[in-house]
C-alpha cells in the first residue's frame, strides 16, 4: 500500500484504521500559537490563537476569518498572566453551544452564537488557573483541564487562583475534581462509546495517559507512558497524541501504532469533514489538514 513519507508505521494493524497514502495540506501559516480546534457541522473549523485572544473560523479552500474576539480575556489586568491570555480548548454540546476555555479570565464560558457568557467561573471561591482543554459528553457532562500555563511564569498562584492543577467534571451544575495528580494536566477526550475519559500531560516528568470512568470519575487504568498536549480518539478506539515527535497514534492497549511527522509541533487536533474522517491539526503558527486520514 502506498505510504506518505511523513508516516512511520510501528504496527501494521494501523493500516486497518487509516489511509496511509494521505496528503498533508497547509491551510494557514500566520498564527502565533494555534490551539483548541473543533469542527462545526455547517462545514468549517474553529480554533483559538491564544496570544491573539481570538477564535478563528476556517473553511477548507478559504482564508481564516475572525469568529470571536476577546475570546479568553475580557479585562485589562495582565499582571498575573503569561503571554497565553486568550481562549484555548473549544467544544460543542448537543445543542450547538460552543464551550470555551478562557486562560485570561480563568473560567469556562459558553457562546450561544450571540453572546459569550461566563459559565463555570470559580471553585472554592476562586477563579481557575487557565482552563486548557475541554470535552462535552452527549449527556451534557463537561470535562476540562486546568493547568497554570496561562499564569505568570506558568506557575500556580494560590493567592489569585487554584492551589492545584486539576481535571474537573461539571455535571448538572455540580463541579468535582477528577484528578489533581498532574502538575500540568492538558488534553482530555472521550472514548467512542462515551464511557471513558482520557487525560494526559505535555511535561516529560509526568508522561502518563490515564483512563477514567465517565460516570463514577474513578480511575480505570494507565493506558501508556506517553506525553501529549492535545489528545483525540478515532472511531476504532485509537488515541492520537500531539507531542514533540508529531502526531503519535497508539492503540487502546497503549502500543505505538504510527507516527506522522509535521513541520511544526502539533498542539491539538480534531476530527472533521462531512464523514468525520479528516484530521485538522493546530501546530503553533501552522494549521494542517489531512483529508480522509481515518477509514470510514
Amino acid at each position: 500500500m502506498p505510504m506518505h513519507p511523513a508516516l512511520t508505521v510501528f504496527d501494521d494493524s494501523i493500516e486497518q484504521c487509516i489511509n496511509t497514502d494521505f496528503e498533508i495540506t497547509l491551510l494557514d501559516s500566520s498564527c502565533r500559537f494555534s490551539e483548541g480546534p473543533v469542527w462545526n457541522p455547517a462545514g468549517f473549523y474553529l480554533f483559538s490563537d491564544i496570544p491573539q485572544n481570538v477564535i478563528y473560523k476556517l473553511a477548507v479552500g478559504k482564508k481564516k476569518e475572525i469568529y470571536l474576539e476577546q475570546s479568553g480575556r475580557s479585562h485589562s489586568n495582565v499582571r498575573d498572566l503569561a503571554e497565553q491570555i486568550g481562549s484555548n480548548g473549544l467544544a460543542y454540546d448537543s445543542a450547538g453551544n460552543l464551550w470555551v476555555c478562557q486562560h485570561g479570565d480563568g473560567a469556562v464560558a459558553v457562546y450561544d452564537g450571540t453572546f459569550l457568557k461566563p459559565h463555570i467561573t470559580t471553585f472554592h471561591g476562586k477563579p481557575f488557573n487557565s482552563p486548557n482543554d475541554i470535552v462535552v459528553h452527549p449527556n451534557g457532562t463537561v470535562f476540562f483541564s486546568d493547568p497554570p500555563y496561562g499564569l505568570k511564569d506558568q506557575k500556580l498562584n494560590p493567592q489569585q487562583a487554584q492551589d492545584k492543577a486539576c481535571v474537573y467534571c461539571w455535571r448538572n451544575g455540580d463541579l468535582k475534581i477528577i484528578t489533581n495528580e498532574y502538575q500540568y494536566p492538558n488534553g482530555v477526550c472521550l472514548s467512542p462509546d462515551g464511557q471513558s475519559l482520557f487525560t494526559c500531560s505535555n511535561k516529560p516528568f509526568e508522561a502518563v495517559v490515564l483512563e477514567w470512568d465517565v460516570e463514577t470519575g474513578k480511575r480505570k487504568r494507565t493506558v501508556a507512558s506517553e506525553n501529549a498536549d492535545g489528545i483525540k480518539c478515532d472511531r476504532f478506539g485509537n488515541l492520537y497524541l500531539c507531542n514533540k515527535e508529531g502526531m503519535l497514534v497508539i492503540n487502546n492497549a497503549g502500543k505505538r501504532l504510527a507516527l506522522i511527522k509535521l513541520e511544526t509541533i502539533p498542539a491539538n487536533c480534531c476530527w472533521g469533514g462531512a464523514d468525520g474522517c479528516d484530521l485538522f491539526i493546530t501546530a503553533r503558527q501552522n494549521i494542517f489538514l489531512i483529508q480522509g486520514l481515518q477509514k470510514a
